[in-house]
């Protein structure tokens, strides 16, 4: 998730501390397994590790993106932004797209330059590459000129158009939850959904140069087609859902940004003030409605905090379309004795998370403190994502 710079709402923080360098159908089984034996490149970056054991079997949500997340905690940390490591997690996220059965004319890589003008609100990333060159983040990586996004588009029977996103880079660690967990939410759900028959056409998109702006969103944005854009139905953004035990899903929409479209970060106690309103509709209600369904069908303990929406993520660059817009994260509660004093805390009341930017932000961590929490995001997300993209919203 990309954090503010210190000069820009006092949102940016990086902590240094201590820490380390798996409901579904049963139909799945065999083809799960067939996905975890392919070869993605090569002996060397095999997946699996015998030391490690998740609680998900075969078929469930989760099985698959168990297995990648562990491939990109050994394989793949410091995706830093504008680096080879994070061209070498685009190339995988392909290779991977590829090995599930999708066509390379369904796969594209869109690539743009560091200075490439934006109409991002945080301008030229160079201010924030420089910032973590300074913190030693991009040591021992080879700065590169260019950063890409990688879009898997899957057909449905209408040209609407649901975008379903998540970053790929991160800020310097393994960054399970930041975002390694996102990735490989949406790798199942593109493989699950590549054979249940859907009414709009899916579009995943694995961001690049988050972290720094960002950029990777809002250069996806400004080459959007007037066509695309009348075409889209709803945006899902997936970011730090690891970062604590609370499952949140935010949802709504804006009619119209403020003028200085920063000011919807300043949160919901800001926002009567400043004459904003987040609004709702029959796609938002009915996304409500599947969540309530779940929580109590499958007892998945999702929770809607609508302004949520204002997290400093991908799913601001989506915001100026008036479309509904979602997000999916997790967190702790407000005054939770389970989090540590220096903790992150993005804004207040709406998102206190124990690892976001620190070193404890790997898998092993994970597993050994928070054992479970891995396995129940993926999970639990994994089904309502399905869910909200196998609909049909009455519009």
């Amino acid at each position: 998730m990309m954090k503010k710079a210190l000069s820009i709402l006092s949102l940016f923080v990086i902590l240094f501390v201590s820490g380390c360098a798996r409901t579904g159908s049963e139909s799945r089984t065999e083809n799960d397994a067939e996905v975890l034996t392919s070869e993605y490149s090569d002996q060397e970056t095999s997946l699996g590790n015998e030391g490690r054991e998740f609680d998900v079997r075969p078929g469930e949500h989760g099985y698959l993106g168990v297995q990648w997340i562990e491939h990109m905690n050994d394989y793949l940390p410091n995706r830093l932004a504008f680096t080879d490591r994070e061209l070498e997690t685009a190339e995988w996220i392909v290779e991977t797209l590829l090995e599930m059965g999708f066509d390379e004319d369904q796969v594209e890589m869109q690539t743009f330059a560091y200075n490439v003008p934006t109409s991002s609100w945080w301008g030229d990333p160079t201010r924030m590459i420089q910032l973590y060159e300074a913190t030693g983040y991009y040591d021992g990586l080879e700065r590169l000129d260019e950063s890409q996004n990688v879009i898997l588009t899957l057909p449905g029977r209408s040209a609407e158009t649901i975008i379903i996103g998540a970053h790929y880079d991160g800020v310097g660690y393994p960054g399970i939850s930041d975002n390694a967990g996102g990735v490989v939410l949406l790798l199942e759900n593109a493989y699950r959904m590549r054979d249940i028959d859907h009414y709009y056409t899916l579009q995943y998109v694995f961001f690049g140069a988050e972290e720094v702006g960002l950029v990777g969103a809002f250069y996806f944005v400004d080459n959007m087609t007037q066509e695309e854009i009348d075409n889209l139905v709803l945006m899902i953004n997936v970011d730090v859902i690891m970062d604590g035990p609370q499952l949140i899903y935010s949802v709504g929409y804006f009619e119209e940004l403020p003028e200085i479209p920063m000011d919807i970060m300043r949160g919901e106690a800001d926002w009567e003030r400043r004459g904003i309103e987040l609004l709702q509709n029959d796609v938002t209600m009915e996304i409500k409605t599947i969540a309530a369904r779940l929580n109590a069908e499958n007892r998945t303990d999702l929770i809607s905090i609508p302004q949520g929406i204002a997290l400093s993520t991908d799913q601001l660059a989506f915001l100026q379309f008036g479309i509904p817009t979602m997000v999916f994260y997790g967190t702790h509660p407000v005054d939770s004795p389970e989090v540590v004093p220096d903790v992150v805390s993005v804004i207040p009341d709406l998102f206190i998370g124990d690892v976001l930017h620190t070193e404890r932000d790997c898998l092993d961590f994970l597993m050994e403190t928070h054992p479970g929490r891995v396995e129940h995001a993926l999970n639990y997300f994994g089904i309502f994502l399905e869910e909200v993209v196998s609909s049909e919203f009455v519009q």
